[in-house]
């Protein structure tokens, strides 16, 4: 879903404030301008003058963002799709799987002939690096030539089944701030996010698409050399197996003697109360449809009618069985009832 926000002014009232829409999904996120939040629940006007203002966007399970707004007179609409965190509790493949998706990822960079990109297992992760992606310094956006190399990236990706993605920005040790990025932490999450739209634009699913940053907290390279920084500013991909659906469980062809046994055994504990003071052994006998469930109940002598025998009937009236495809089945079972 998407709201709009729109920080509005009279231009024709005052020339010194413009109209700027504001789009966020998901809709319900929080908007601050310059800090200062706005209502996102219906239209919102404020006076909005010339010249640049920040945007931040919020909501829980997402990642923040901030933008830039250059307010310059002429109406300007702003979409922001909020990119998700990593999901937790995520999984390693196994190592089996893991060679081998390391193997088909490897083989697709190659045949596609992607340049300085490169796939390995790292701490049990599949993790595809990618280095020598640009990025605008001021706005933080990713730079043409590398916005085409990341498409390439998305399209080997794509093709891969029963995953997501992780995108990790990284970055060197050198300090930075600017207005949309507060230091290394929330430069390499901006990387981060920027490779992911990315992706998601290039035909990946949102839901499987998620971003982190670690800053420079994760060097591959020492920081010394020039050399060294190139390499520890970076994107990476993990790639991780999305959870395994529960199977439906297949039928069995029949509802076998043991099968029936086992589950009315699980009944004897509150047979008990149907106890009367006399030992009794009260033989029931059931007729199963395929459905697993009871279609006739019958009571065998010297029991049925008696008190006995009514209390063990109204105990397996309700029980039912795991379906099979085949004949419908008929059983009996023996309640002892002691005390």
């Amino acid at each position: 879903m998407i709201a709009s926000l729109v920080i509005a002014g009279d231009a024709a009232a005052d020339e010194k404030l413009a109209k700027t829409t504001i789009e966020t999904n998901p809709a319900d996120a929080t908007v601050q301008v310059d800090g200062a939040e706005q209502a996102t629940h219906a239209p919102v006007t404020v006076s909005l003058a010339r010249g640049r203002h920040i945007v931040t966007v919020t909501s829980p399970d997402r990642q923040t963002e901030r933008r830039a707004v250059d307010a310059a007179g002429a109406p300007v609409t702003v979409s922001i799709d909020l990119i998700h965190v990593p999901p937790d509790g995520a999984k390693h493949p196994d190592a089996a799987a893991a060679k081998a998706l390391v193997d088909a990822l490897s083989a697709a960079v190659s045949s596609a002939k992607l340049r300085d990109v490169s796939v390995a297992v790292r701490s049990g992760d599949v993790v595809m690096t990618l280095g020598g992606v640009a990025f605008e310094s001021s706005e933080i956006a990713l730079k043409s030539d590398s916005a085409t190399a990341i498409a390439d990236v998305a399209g080997v990706l794509k093709a891969q089944t029963g995953v997501r993605f992780v995108v990790v920005g990284h970055t060197d040790n050198a300090p930075f701030k600017s207005d949309l990025a507060h230091d290394n932490s929330e430069l390499s999450l901006a990387h981060a996010l920027a490779v992911a739209r990315a992706l998601i634009a290039a035909g990946i699913p949102a839901d499987d698409v998620s971003a982190d940053g670690r800053g420079d907290l994760e060097p591959i390279a020492s920081n010394g050399t020039a050399d060294g920084k190139r390499k520890n500013r970076r994107i990476e991909i993990i790639v991780v197996p999305k959870p395994s659906e529960t199977a439906e469980k297949p039928k069995a062809k029949t509802l076998t003697a043991d099968a029936f046994k086992q589950r009315m055994a699980t009944l004897t504990d509150r047979a008990h109360a149907c106890y009367k003071g006399t030992m009794a052994n009260v033989m029931v006998k059931l007729t199963v449809a395929p459905s697993g469930q009871i279609t006739k109940s019958t009571v065998l002598p010297p029991f049925a009618g008696k008190p006995e025998g009514d209390c063990v009937a109204g105990l397996v009236k309700d029980v039912t069985f795991d379906a099979w495809d085949g004949q419908t089945q008929t059983y009996s079972f023996s309640f002892l009832l002691s005390d």
